[in-house]
C-alpha cells in the first residue's frame, strides 16, 4: 500500500517550520539589548554614528537644523553624548536603570578627560530597535537644548 503525498507534505511542512523557527532564533540572537544600544553610541570608530531619534526628538532635531541652516550657525555647538567638543573617552559602562519591553532608561558612564560624566538615556522600542527619546546629563536636556533652551547651571 502506497501513501499518496504524505511523506513529501510531511517532508515539505518539517522543513518549512524548520525554517521558521530557525529564522525566529536569528532575529533574538540580533536583537540587541538597551545597555548595548547606549554602547554602541561610544564605539571609538564612529561615536554616535549608531544614534537613531524617537519622533519627538527627530522632529525637534530636523526643526532645530532647518533654523540654524537658515540662520547660519550651528543648531548644537556641543555633544550630549560626550558632554563637550572635544573627548578622551575611557571607563566607558553602560549601566541599566529601568528596563522594559517598549522602555528603557540606561546610563551611559565613562570618563572624559578624566573627568567622570554620567550620561542618562530614555530609550523607546519600535520595529527598528531602540531609539533616543531623551537625553539628560546634570541640567543639560536635549529636548530643550534643541529648542534653544540653555540650562542656568
Amino acid at each position: 500500500m502506497r501513501e499518496t503525498g504524505n511523506e513529501e507534505g510531511f517532508s515539505a511542512l518539517a522543513a518549512g517550520l524548520f525554517i521558521l523557527v530557525g529564522a525566529g532564533s536569528a532575529a533574538i540572537a540580533h536583537v540587541r539589548s538597551a545597555a548595548d544600544y547606549v554602547l554602541s553610541l561610544y564605539d571609538p570608530h564612529a561615536l554616535g554614528g549608531t544614534a537613531r531619534y524617537g519622533p519627538r526628538l527627530q522632529t525637534l532635531w530636523d526643526d532645530c537644523e532647518a533654523k540654524a541652516k537658515r540662520e547660519g550657525y550651528a543648531c548644537m555647538d556641543f555633544s550630549m553624548i560626550v558632554m563637550g567638543n572635544d573627548f578622551a573617552l575611557s571607563d566607558v559602562h553602560a549601566v541599566p536603570i529601568e528596563i522594559g519591553a517598549a522602555r528603557a532608561v540606561v546610563d551611559a558612564r565613562f570618563k572624559n578627560f578624566g573627568k567622570p560624566t554620567v550620561v542618562t538615556y530614555d530609550l523607546l522600542r519600535d520595529s527598528e530597535g531602540w531609539a533616543i527619546d531623551e537625553i539628560r546629563s546634570g541640567c543639560y536636556v536635549l529636548s530643550r537644548a534643541l529648542l534653544g533652551e540653555l540650562p542656568s547651571c
